[in-house]
């Protein structure tokens, strides 16, 4: 799995202060925008706004990620999350998984740990992985379209994607993918790697965002 945060939303803190004034303010955002404020001011607002679940301003902000090589299990479980984010999909319609498109000739797959360490069950797993890129290459030898052929494979294949979230949007997904008891490694991971990028770049969200070792 790889992950880059290609763009965000120029200053997150000046906008969600900025959006939060404008809601009790005589002046207009583009004046408030203008005013000079200490970081520790918009701060003092933001943890109100925070605190009390006002969370509509901070929907202001967006981010985008380039998400590399994730199983189709894991873009299953992310797609069910529809407000306010956007997904762009590599299409397996259109990108073949021949054999030859990888080194070891099977298509770009995810091994949970739980089969990895378990010799037998990677045996076994690797096997099924060949049995279906054999298939796969055999329905396009006999001419059916990747559309049809796509069918045979299986949720472990790896996909890429472009995907875009509002803040808010990010942070209901965190809670429900990270926090939550029971959510699953892949996803899991994803949104940990994704949190870590964005924290990097707007620092005072740490303490909003929290990894669940610090909680």
């Amino acid at each position: 799995m790889e992950i880059q945060l290609i763009a965000k939303t120029p200053n997150y803190l000046k906008t969600c202060w900025t959006a939060a004034r404008t809601c009790y303010s005589a002046d207009s955002p583009i004046e408030l925008l203008a005013e000079e404020k200490s970081e520790a001011d918009m701060l003092r607002l933001l943890e109100r706004i925070m605190t009390s679940k006002h969370l509509s301003v901070v929907e202001h902000c967006s981010m985008t990620f380039a998400v590399k090589g994730v199983s189709r299990t894991l873009l299953a479980q992310y797609s069910r999350h529809r407000i306010g984010v956007s997904l762009s999909v590599q299409s397996q319609r259109y990108v073949s998984e021949q054999s030859e498109k990888q080194a070891d000739g099977i298509f770009a797959h995810v091994v949970p740990e739980t089969i990895r360490e378990k010799e037998a069950a990677y045996v076994r797993y690797m096997e099924t992985m060949q049995v279906i890129q054999k298939a796969y290459d055999d329905l396009l030898a006999i001419g059916v379209a990747k559309q049809d052929a796509r069918f045979v494979l299986p949720g472990a294949a790896c996909t890429n994607f472009v995907t875009t979230l509002n803040l808010r949007s990010f942070m209901d997904v965190y809670e429900k993918r990270v926090t939550t008891p029971g959510a699953q490694w892949e996803i899991r991971n994803m949104m940990l790697k994704m949190r870590d990028l964005l924290v990097e770049e707007e620092p005072w969200l740490a303490r909003y965002i929290v990894k669940p070792e610090v909680r």
